[in-house]
């Protein structure tokens, strides 16, 4: 799947092997700002199959950024300092969307996870279980820039100098669930969260509480990093090292996100998941590569010039 040139998407949900429907949702926009520079969010909704309709409350969310991206991004897309307005911006939806779903008066729950994608930066904004990941160093991106040589050799020599280091996968969100406070009280480890009985029990998702705190946090990628936005449905069947060597050994085989993603959810399929499963795989191909130390100073400082709750 692809938006244009500039970005490699892949994208795949399954309802899974045990469940009757696919409760999961997600939501990807692209755009460029007035000056040519891409932009673009995604998030994936978990909705919570305990509560009353979790497919309803996941649906809800996607459909309240739909209509935000369509009445706010214009106009924050002139603005200066537009990371430090996007903050102010998600912190008032998630808190918009949280009061929407109480609202309806009965208990419409779900997770959300999302990832904004400007410039060589990113911002994230989670509540839930759902996670997000960067891997640095792809080779399968290699793979595809080699191809573009024919067409750029220029252009394929130098996106190819940021990727002599080994490849690295962290995970960017903090699960709000009680196996993640044990792990951080040293009761569990992370392999004994992941199989523990107990695991999908959340602290904290959209529709359930009155107060919602989202977990905030920033960054920067380069044109080689790839994201991976996916629900407990397919994170919870592997370890961190084994979706990291999967990724691996896909990307050495396919230059097509949508292969991978596709591949992936059938992988956690095969492995016995018990939830609905989805997978969202995004990479700025031409991002602004090899952000400065003065680019980034000034990005932190006028994203944080005020109090902030929940960044790390």
């Amino acid at each position: 799947m692809t938006f244009n040139e500039n970005w490699q998407i892949g994208l795949a949900t399954h309802t899974g092997p045990v469940k009757d429907r696919n409760e999961d949702n997600y939501f990807l926009r692209m755009t460029l700002d007035p000056k040519g520079q891409e932009f673009g969010v995604l998030a994936i909704a978990d909705g919570m199959g305990g509560y009353q309709d979790g497919a309803e409350a996941s649906k809800l969310v996607v459909k309240k950024l739909d209509s935000w991206w369509l009445k706010r991004v214009p106009k924050l897309l002139k603005k200066k300092n537009l990371q430090q307005h996007l903050s102010s911006e998600f912190e008032k939806l998630f808190v918009q969307m949280n009061q929407e779903l109480l609202q309806i008066g009965s208990k419409l729950g779900t997770t959300l996870s999302l990832i904004v994608m400007y410039g060589g930066h990113y911002q994230l904004y989670h509540v839930g279980d759902s996670r997000i990941y960067q891997v640095k160093g792809s080779q399968g991106f290699q793979r595809f820039i080699h191809q573009q040589q024919q067409h750029d050799i220029s252009l394929a020599e130098q996106l190819t100098e940021e990727l002599e280091g080994e490849i690295e996968m962290a995970l960017l969100t903090e699960d709000h669930s009680w196996v993640e406070q044990q792990v951080k009280k040293g009761k569990l480890t992370r392999e004994q969260a992941r199989n523990h009985r107990k695991r999908n029990m959340l602290t904290q998702c959209l529709g359930i509480e009155e107060h919602v705190d989202p977990f905030e946090q920033v960054g920067f990628y380069h044109s080689s990093d790839l994201f991976l936005l996916c629900s407990d449905g397919f994170y919870s069947m592997f370890s961190d090292e084994e979706i990291i060597m999967t990724l691996q050994g896909l990307e050495k085989e396919y230059t097509d996100l949508q292969l991978i993603a596709d591949y992936l959810v059938k992988l956690a399929n095969f492995s016995g998941t018990r939830d609905n499963i989805t997978v969202l795989l995004v990479r700025n191909v031409f991002a602004k590569d090899q952000v400065t130390e003065s680019e980034q100073k000034s990005f932190l400082q006028s994203l944080f010039s005020r109090t902030k709750r929940g960044t790390p």
